[in-house]
């Protein structure tokens, strides 16, 4: 019998092994006719997807969350959010940097757009920032920092984006009651629908997600300077993310999160802050920090100079104002805008 999740987890590891064939070997069983349990492959997934997706995942493969009720439902609407967010901050932030270097003009109509959606982020905004920033990319032949988007995120990919938007308006926002037969069809129905997307975005497992935590200087006497790295890696089925240390000639941007090819070269990246935001290296020195939690957060709207996060795995809302950086990652947001829009 087929159990919830195995049917997405067994598609979702398949289309991630084409893109990083070394997983099949983490599949160990003692004996070899042995089936491989599901929920190993499925830690893969969580661990080789960034950790604002993988964490969703988490939560979704979870055994609270395998029988078809409201919570699973709620749930997968809070993944294919979450991955949707991730990917437009992707975008955006590539954006930004293509246009920043004078390799990228952006039209009126949809630079004047982009500012009136990025200050307040949904779902249909999520939706809208993806096919627009994909179409901008792909009608100037320009390359993705991330190749496979431009392979995968087409009219097909775009048209299943959309789904989404009035089922979460309608059912996530409760302006519907649903009986419980109802719920269950719309679990399996959703299941396979987020299932797609999850194996369009399978490449990220080729990615890796880093906080900078740390740039030491290291420089001797007559000798060429040195830049120590000092980085947690965020794809991981857990928050103690492992740390890693890397001596460069040349330095990355401290206190930001780096979506990277490969570990082995700190300067082909792309900076996501301050769009995705840690605040683990935060020190609780005074009162007015005590609102803050240790955590990956990600931006969700500026209102009055105030930029505004949600938490991954802290679920309560936190002002992040007092953090010693804001004031560098609200001028990087303005500038964002500002250039984007400009």
């Amino acid at each position: 019998m087929v159990t919830t999740n195995e049917i997405l987890i067994e598609k979702v590891f398949e289309e991630m092994l084409k893109y990083k064939p070394s997983l099949q070997k983490m599949l160990v069983s003692e004996e070899e006719d042995e089936t491989i349990d599901p929920r190993v492959k499925g830690d893969l997934i969580i661990k080789n997807f960034p950790w604002p997706i993988g964490i969703e995942l988490r939560r979704l493969f979870s055994a609270t969350m395998r029988q078809p009720d409201r919570l699973r439902l709620d749930q997968i609407f809070k993944t294919i959010e979450r991955t949707m967010q991730f990917i437009s901050f992707i975008m955006i932030c590539q954006i930004w940097k293509e246009k920043k270097e004078g390799k990228l003009e952006i039209p009126l109509n949809l630079s004047k757009e982009f500012q009136g959606r990025i200050v307040l982020l949904s779902l249909g905004n999520y939706t809208w920032l993806i096919r627009t920033l994909g179409n901008l990319i792909n009608e100037n032949k320009g390359l993705w920092f991330l190749s496979e988007m431009g392979e995968n995120f087409g009219s097909k990919f775009f048209t299943a984006l959309d789904f989404w938007v009035p089922e979460r308006n309608e059912v996530g926002h409760y302006q519907i009651n649903l009986k419980q037969e109802e719920i269950e069809r719309r679990c399996v129905e959703y299941e396979e629908k987020l299932t797609y997307i999850l194996q369009q975005i399978a490449f990220l497992c080729k990615y890796k997600l880093v906080s900078v935590r740390e740039i030491k200087v290291n420089h001797p006497k007559n000798q060429p300077a040195k830049f120590d790295h000092i980085v947690d890696i965020l794809n991981s089925s857990d928050s103690d993310f492992i740390a890693k240390e890397f001596e460069e000639e040349r330095y990355s941007e401290s206190h930001s999160i780096l979506l990277m090819k490969s570990l082995k070269n700190m300067e082909d990246y792309l900076n996501l802050s301050p769009l995705v935001i840690d605040t683990h290296t935060e020190v609780i020195d005074n009162k007015g920090k005590f609102d803050i939690k240790k955590d990956i957060f990600m931006y969700t709207k500026f209102r009055d100079d105030h930029l505004m996060y949600i938490g991954t795995e802290v679920t309560e809302k936190c002002d992040l104002r007092s953090l010693h950086n804001y004031n560098n990652l609200l001028s990087q947001f303005k500038d964002m805008i500002a250039t984007i829009s400009g």
